[in-house]
């Protein structure tokens, strides 16, 4: 007689968690999964909004479509003819007061060539960052090392500020100083592993072996279309509006007590995946013997808040021909970046006015999303406006905040969340964690990750 299949919750409906049960419906045939949504709606940092010219992004926008995660996921799921590419236009940096073009050859803003800085920063910066590759340089191949702290040693904090610090702060909302090289920036790392002489040297090599074609995509329709595929395919029972205040034992199993507008209910598990942020995790695992120390270690993982800005402005404004605008950290305004999403996606280009989103927030900088959505709007106003030389006629407009969504991925992590893993796999066998904490932020990195964790899940059942 075949074996029944398990009970599988899984707690928090992002994309982690809907990628993890999606996955275990495929390796474990017969399983009963329920995703418990605290919200109204599943996806997460996938959030596509109805403006009424149509979808619009309050979330993640795009996924790199170099690496296979997305792409083969996209694939399986059967809307490869969904996707959608940006047009050729980059971004700018706004700098002193005015708006830059990205220099060319640059890596995540390290340069390949000081030379193409001149516009960006000042004389005595570009000197100081072009005597990169004469200055002695120890590497220690396998070290992990703050980016920023690497960057301003051997280029100048200038670089630091004005080109890496706002290439990152988007996706992170961390200072480069408190990221690791070797998860922001692996092939980086791995150019220095294998013997460049410089920073300028490894950066030159890898802009050298970049592939033509499109970097990012995204989904014609926006991310809703590949959230309500995930959880078609999986097969879950997806109960939103539904918060789960504890995990314990119960058992050979784990019972999940989970708060509703129908009150309080106790859901019963076998196999269980924690795919909430790192605030939300934390307690979950301390009430789980066994867990303390995996859970303690979880909570030296910073996190930072953030805000999305969503407009749409009449088209008689002037847009610059950019994609958008990134912000040196040195630069007096509250936004961390503004992305003309009708210029930079051409399929989004035919609404009745322009596209714009303002993103706030970063780490250790909450007094701007203190603000309320009202003040948080008219920042963002005001800054297109002194972007762009004229005043937005505002057509519709939206505000969406990330409370704790996007956690500091610092030097050696990966070492940290190995030790987690080991921790949960030893003293709570059954259990998994995924998300942007884990292998890192980004559409792939989450697929990636929660795919893996469902497949280790899997084989610990079938054993």
């Amino acid at each position: 007689m075949s074996r029944p299949g398990p009970r599988v919750t899984v707690v928090g409906g992002g994309l982690s968690g809907l990628v993890a049960a999606y996955q275990l419906s495929l390796d474990l045939p017969g399983a009963q999964i329920t995703v418990l949504e605290e919200s109204a709606a599943t996806g997460g940092a996938l959030a596509t909004t109805d403006f009424p010219s149509g979808p619009m992004e309050l979330g993640a926008e795009a996924f790199i479509c170099r690496r296979p995660e997305a792409a083969g996921l996209i694939d399986e799921l059967g809307l490869t003819d969904r996707l959608a590419h940006p047009g050729t236009l980059g971004p700018a940096i706004l700098t002193g007061g005015r708006l830059e073009p990205m220099p060319a050859g640059t890596l995540m803003g390290l340069p390949s060539d000081a030379g193409t800085l001149a516009g960006v920063l000042d004389p005595e910066d570009v000197a100081r960052a072009a005597r990169e590759p004469e200055i002695p340089f120890e590497w220690t191949p396998g070290v992990d090392v703050s980016l920023g702290d690497l960057v301003a040693e051997r280029f100048g904090p200038a670089v630091v500020r004005r080109l890496v610090d706002p290439m990152l702060g988007g996706v992170y909302a961390a200072r480069s100083a408190g990221l690791g090289l070797r998860q922001v920036v692996p092939g980086l790392a791995e150019a220095l592993d294998r013997g460049a002489p410089s920073l300028t040297e490894a950066t030159r090599r890898l802009t050298a072996r970049r592939a033509t074609g499109p970097v990012f995509a995204t989904l014609n329709g926006g991310y809703r279309v590949l959230v309500e595929a995930l959880g078609r395919a999986s097969g879950a029972e997806i109960a939103t509006g539904s918060r789960c205040t504890a995990i314990r034992r119960d058992g050979p199993g784990y019972a999940a007590d989970v708060t509703g507008a129908g009150g309080t209910r106790s859901v019963g598990a076998d196999l269980v995946v924690v795919a909430v942020p790192v605030p939300r995790a934390v307690p979950l695992l301390t009430a789980i013997g066994g867990a303390e120390a995996a859970a303690g270690s979880l909570s030296g993982i910073r996190t930072a808040s953030s805000a999305v800005v969503a407009l749409e402005v009449d088209r008689a404004l002037d847009l610059p021909r950019r994609s958008g605008v990134l912000v040196a950290t040195d630069e007096p305004v509250p936004y961390k970046a503004m992305t003309f999403t009708s210029r930079k996606w051409p399929h989004l280009d035919d609404r009745p006015g322009h596209l714009v989103r303002v993103s706030f927030g970063r780490l250790d900088d909450d007094e701007v999303l203190d603000s309320g959505d009202e003040a948080l709007t008219r920042m963002a106003v005001d800054g297109l406006a002194d972007v762009c030389g004229g005043d937005p006629i505002v057509l519709h407009s939206r505000v969406r905040r990330w409370q704790d969504s996007l956690a500091e991925i610092g030097p050696d992590h990966d070492a940290t969340i190995a030790g987690i893993r080991g921790e949960l796999a030893q003293r709570v066998p059954g259990l998994e964690l995924v998300g942007g904490a884990t292998e890192g932020v980004g559409v792939p990195a989450c697929i990636g990750s929660a795919r893996a964790a469902a497949r280790r899940l899997a084989a610990q059942w079938q054993d």
